[in-house]
């Protein structure tokens, strides 16, 4: 398999928690993720590796879904990139979380 073909989608999001009403569809918000198989890089930003273009999409799809169902204010965003590119990620500060470790070791395990 071509890293050039497994594609990691990244949500990242700004939802308010004034209420009690806010605080609980952003609860919801992240449960949904993490049911999905978003690991969480970090604070209100969630990844997920997918194997092709096509399920990629497919995993935009149902997220959009979800979200205009579920969340009416805020601010979220979407953006796809190659397992080539996301790998090229710096970080300057910090270290990768346990989670997005384990889950780009476990891309070679096949």
């Amino acid at each position: 398999m071509s890293a050039f073909r497994i594609m990691w989608l990244v949500v990242m999001f700004d939802l308010p928690t004034q209420t009690k009403k806010d605080r609980k569809r952003y609860r919801w918000f992240v449960k949904f993720l993490y049911k999905e198989g978003y690991i969480r890089l970090q604070y209100s930003v969630y990844a997920k590796v997918f194997n092709s273009f096509e399920s990629a999409k497919y995993g935009k799809k149902r997220l959009k879904e979800f979200l205009t169902i579920n969340v009416k204010k805020g601010n979220i965003r979407l953006l796809l990139f190659t397992d080539k590119q996301f790998s090229e990620i710096e970080i300057i500060v910090g270290k990768p979380s346990n989670q997005e470790e384990a889950t780009q070791l476990s891309l070679f395990d096949f």
